[in-house]
């Protein structure tokens, strides 16, 4: 097993078959398992047949006992999902692919901070008007640091590397993310070769941007960078761009959180 207690700040273990072992003073609410055969609706190859194998692994509102009423006073939630190396036909191991909605009463979409603990992360997020995508973004993570999808982008974890990932995530609990469009177009507007590591475009969108590749770099992580992800709850008032982003906006820029 590999212990994870110094990168999340919970006593949390990784064991060999991609599960997450949590110490007596950490709980949970929810455990669910992506099946490669879920992804089927998110493939390049609509003839691909899939196993009922775990794709992805996911702990929802994880926390520290006694910790909770804090977390929900925030609005906040605090996850966990294990993406172990695999291959889905001619493509990487990913996430089904989601976009939030916006905050009631306001035209700004809920952001997500994500945080590698282990492995290697990509991410692909694009931004949509209508039905036209018109930026798409390609970042990859390394482990210890984090990245923040900003407001308007749907995205897409991947794990290109023969390692599993383990990242956390920081975000609103007011919301249920929507898929809805990423399955009706079979995944992301660009699907990432296995073979090769290049992107291949979804013709199901039509004219698409070429993506630009990005490093992370959120100016809003500021002084929390470098601290276990799970800490962050000690200056929770820093995450409040995650429940309230219409009071954030110039900070959720593009240019505040990547750079060239």
């Amino acid at each position: 097993m590999i212990n994870l207690e110094d990168q999340i700040g919970l006593n949390i273990q990784l064991k060999e078959n991609s599960r997450l072992e949590f110490g007596e003073d950490v709980e949970f609410d929810q455990f669910s398992v992506r099946k490669l055969s879920d992804l089927s609706v998110v493939t390049a190859d609509e003839n691909l047949k899939l196993s009922d194998e775990p794709a992805y692994l996911m702990y929802r509102n994880v926390r520290k006992k006694g910790d909770l009423e804090k977390i929900n006073a925030a609005h906040l939630r605090f996850d966990l999902t294990v993406i172990p190396s695999a291959k889905i036909g001619d493509e990487h191991i990913k996430t089904s692919g989601h976009y939030h909605p916006k905050k009631p009463g306001t035209s700004v979409s809920y952001p997500e901070l994500y945080y590698v603990i282990s492995g290697q992360a990509t991410y692909l997020s694009q931004k949509s008007n209508g039905a036209r995508i018109e930026d798409v973004i390609l970042s990859r993570v390394k482990a210890g640091s984090a990245i923040i999808t900003p407001p308007g982008y749907g995205h897409v974890t991947i794990n290109e590397l023969d390692q599993p990932i383990v990242m956390a995530n920081w975000v609103c609990g007011d919301f249920k993310s929507e898929y809805g469009d990423y399955e009706e177009k079979r995944g992301a507007c660009y699907y990432l070769e296995a073979n090769n590591d290049k992107l291949i475009k979804n013709t199901r969108y039509g004219e698409v941007p070429k993506e630009k590749v990005l490093k992370s770099d959120p100016k809003l992580q500021g002084e929390m960078a470098g601290v276990p992800v799970y800490n962050y709850i000690k200056n929770i008032e820093k995450l409040s761009f995650l429940s309230s982003p219409e009071e954030h906006v110039n900070d959720l820029k593009i240019e505040s959180l990547f750079e060239a």
